[in-house]
């Protein structure tokens, strides 16, 4: 059988729970929810940190794309530039392959039978002429259709010398012009 003991006994009284017990227990909360709040706040302090790192890199990295099409884009005005200075001077070339040519024509059609060019010299619209004449007359009707066409100016005869060749008695000139139909 069991046996059950109905008797009251005596029980301790509770402990009384101290003041600076009291206290140490509430130092421990506050000192667990301070310890939370610093971790919650590092936590997102790092979540920004880490933010702000990825938030600079692509930034950088935009910074750099932006600088290669600034590279490329000085490339392009620098081609462009090489470009228009080479299409000028292929412009000038045409221009000036017209004016030798037209000069030469003209000077054949202003040449009288007896009349020979030995050297022509250009320098920007400045003609230099040499040459020989079987006669004086010849050289003064080459100079007067010189003096009469509009694309020679300033026709002067530099110097004639009579002299002798292949036992021919012969005129060899010098003379100056501009050309202004180039």
């Amino acid at each position: 059988m069991i046996k059950i003991n109905l008797i009251p006994t005596k029980r301790k009284p509770p402990k009384k729970v101290t003041e600076l017990q009291q206290q140490m227990v509430l130092a421990a909360l506050i000192l667990i929810f301070v310890g939370i709040g610093m971790g919650y706040h590092w936590v997102n302090l790092t979540k920004r940190i880490n933010a702000l790192k990825a938030d600079k890199a692509s930034k950088e990295a935009h910074k750099k794309s932006q600088e290669k099409q600034l590279e490329e884009v000085k490339n392009v005005d620098a081609e462009r530039t090489q470009v228009t200075g080479k299409i000028a001077i292929i412009e000038q070339l045409k221009n000036n392959q017209t004016g030798p040519v037209r000069m030469l024509d003209e000077l054949s059609k202003m040449l009288p039978p007896g009349v020979n060019l030995t050297s022509l010299v250009e320098k920007s619209s400045q003609v230099d002429i040499e040459g020989e004449a079987f006669t004086n007359n010849d050289l003064v009707r080459f100079i007067d259709n010189l003096k009469a066409n509009q694309l020679f100016k300033d026709v002067f005869l530099l110097e004639s010398v009579q002299t002798s060749k292949e036992g021919t008695d012969m005129y060899k000139y010098k003379m100056q012009f501009k050309f202004t139909g180039a």
